[in-house]
């Protein structure tokens, strides 16, 4: 089967407003009508994905709210890495564990803004997260792998086996909470400096938008977008955030820790 030339470019174009993140359709009459069209004919679908494919790239799903979101496929020129993403904020003594600090960071945001599978079917929810309570829940974890380290008479590392989150904790909790520079910044080796540049990431890409946006960075609510929802989806695969999300939502531990979803409305703002 041979595609008309018309249609294997506006497919190209579809599949290049992907790379526009804060692009949305109903701000673009061109990519409005494409999202349409994709939706509406399945011939145009099946050739926005083999355009996309041809660039080791997956369409993960095209709405008039999201967009085009897409994901690279392994070993595609547009992958992007933990490492080289971990390598644009850290420092060279701290490399590994900057880049496992960030994988968890951003696990935490994802599990704070959809803690639920229900949030992540309901395609009119919007979660809502700040730099302090990511940092909260991740400190939470930390307290509670630390507890049931504790009970099981652990005092090194876990044994081979164990679930992976047991593994990455310890490098979260031994890093300072906050603190400030000599004018006024947020200290760069910090828990809150970490959040705060996950955060900044998942605006620029579109994932969050922000709220309340008066307020210090540190204070500001930020709402998930359906492009995060997307993305989220496929991170509810992993193992990771499986466990990350069973200890936020389980029941309280004896020794009095308990790790939650926030209530909505500490979260909510003015609404």
């Amino acid at each position: 089967m041979f595609e008309d030339e018309d249609d294997i470019e506006a497919a190209g174009r579809l599949v290049a407003y992907g790379f526009r993140p804060k692009l949305r359709p109903f701000r673009d009459l061109d990519y409005a009508a494409l999202v349409r069209r994709y939706n509406e004919d399945p011939e145009f679908e099946r050739i926005v994905h083999r355009y996309a494919a041809g660039l080791k790239l997956r369409v993960i799903g095209v709405t008039g709210s999201a967009g085009s979101v897409l994901a690279p496929l392994p070993g595609s020129f547009f992958e992007t890495k933990l490492e080289p993403y971990a390598r644009l904020f850290r420092q060279a003594q701290h490399r590994e564990t900057e880049r496992v600090l960030h994988g968890i960071v951003h696990l935490a945001a994802a599990a704070l803004g959809f803690p639920r599978p229900a949030d992540l079917a309901d395609d009119k929810y919007v979660g809502r997260i700040s730099v302090r309570e990511v940092d909260r829940v991740v400190q939470d974890v930390c307290k509670e792998l630390d507890a049931r380290a504790a009970a099981a008479g652990e005092n090194g590392d876990p044994p081979q086996g164990e679930p992976e989150l047991e593994r990455v904790w310890r490098l979260y909790a031994r890093r300072p909470e906050a603190a400030e520079t000599r004018d006024d910044r947020v200290a760069p080796h910090t828990n809150e400096a970490l959040v705060l540049r996950v955060v900044r990431y998942l605006l620029e890409e579109g994932m969050l938008t922000a709220y309340n946006e008066e307020a210090e960075e540190s204070d500001r609510v930020f709402r998930t977008t359906n492009r995060y929802q997307l993305q989220v989806r496929e991170l509810a695969a992993l193992r990771l955030f499986d466990e990350l999300t069973e200890i936020m939502n389980g029941p309280p531990m004896s020794q009095g820790g308990l790790v939650r979803r926030p209530d909505s409305e500490a979260l909510s703002g003015d609404q």
